[in-house]
C-alpha cells in the first residue's frame, strides 16, 4: 500500500511542477468526490420517495422529487466537465513544465497523467463512500474500513509485482529481446483481474454483513438500500483502481 502512495506522489511532482497546477489537480479530485456524494444523495432521496411517498405531505414529496432531479443533474454535469477539462489542463501543465521530455516518451506522460487523475479521483470517491457509510451506520462502517484497508494492502503487492514486470519488459525491448503480446498484455490484465476478483469477494462478505445487520434491526430498510447501492459503487471503484494501477505501472516504467 505504501508503494502505491509513493509512486502516486512521485507522479504528481513529476507531471505537475507548479503549485498552481497541483492546486487545479486537487480541485479535479475534489470534484470527483462531490460527484460520488451526489450519486449517493440521489440514491438516498430516491429511497425516501419510494418508501414514504404515501405518508408524507405533497409539499415534502415535491421538494424531494426536485432535489432528486437536481442532484442527478449535478452528478452528470460534474462528471462531464471534469473529463472535458482534464485534457486542456494536462496540455497547459505539460507546456508550462521545464522538463525536457523526449518525443518518444510524450505519449506515455499523457497516459501516466490520465491514470494518475483516475486513481486519485477514484480513491477520493472511496473515501467519501466510507464516510457516508459511517453516517448511515457506524457499525457497518467499521467493518467496511477494515475490508478496504485489506484490499489496498493486496493491491499494493499486485502493483509492486506489476512494476517489476513492466520494467523487465522495458529492459527486454531495449535489448531487442522478443516478448509476445500475450505475455506483455496478459501479465497486466491478469493482475488487474485478480484485484477485481478480490474486491468482488470482499463485496460478498460485506453484503452478508449488511443483510445480517438489517435482519437484527441494526439498520433500517431505507439505509440498507442506500448502503447496498453504496457497496456497488465501492466495488466499481475498486475495480477501476485495480485496472488503473496496472496501466499506471506500465506508463510509469515506460516514461522513466
Amino acid at each position: 500500500m505504501l508503494i502505491v502512495a509513493k509512486e502516486l506522489i512521485y507522479a504528481v511532482k513529476a507531471l505537475f511542477t507548479t503549485k498552481r497546477d497541483r492546486f487545479i489537480l486537487l480541485g479535479l479530485v475534489l470534484i470527483a468526490a462531490m460527484i460520488s456524494v451526489s450519486e449517493l444523495a440521489v440514491a438516498k432521496l430516491f429511497t425516501n420517495i419510494i418508501a414514504f411517498e404515501k405518508s408524507m405531505s405533497q409539499t415534502n414529496l415535491i421538494i424531494l422529487i426536485i432535489g432528486f432531479f437536481l442532484f442527478f443533474g449535478i452528478t452528470k454535469a460534474g462528471h462531464f466537465l471534469q473529463r472535458v477539462y482534464k485534457v486542456r489542463f494536462f496540455d497547459k501543465a505539460f507546456k508550462a513544465s521545464s522538463a525536457d521530455v523526449p518525443t518518444a516518451k510524450e505519449n506515455w506522460r499523457w497516459s501516466l497523467a490520465f491514470e494518475l487523475t483516475n486513481i486519485l479521483s477514484t480513491i477520493t470517491q472511496l473515501g467519501v463512500v466510507v464516510l457516508f457509510f459511517a453516517y448511515l451506520s457506524w457499525e457497518f462502517a467499521v467493518i467496511n474500513i477494515l475490508v478496504v484497508l485489506a484490499i489496498f494492502q493486496v493491491y499494493g503487492k499486485l502493483f509492486s509485482s506489476q512494476l517489476d514486470a513492466q520494467r523487465g519488459f522495458v529492459i527486454a525491448r531495449k535489448n531487442k529481446e522478443q516478448i509476445t503480446n500475450a505475455v506483455r498484455i496478459g501479465t497486466r490484465i491478469k493482475s488487474g483481474e485478480i484485484g477485481i476478483l478480490i474486491s468482488g469477494i470482499a463485496m460478498l462478505v460485506l453484503l452478508g454483513v449488511l443483510i445480517y445487520l438489517s435482519y437484527i434491526g441494526g439498520i433500517n430498510t431505507s439505509n440498507t438500500i442506500v448502503l447496498f447501492f453504496g457497496l456497488k459503487m465501492q466495488n466499481s471503484n475498486f475495480s477501476n483502481v485495480s485496472t488503473a494501477l496496472m496501466r499506471f505501472a506500465r506508463a510509469r516504467t515506460n516514461s522513466e
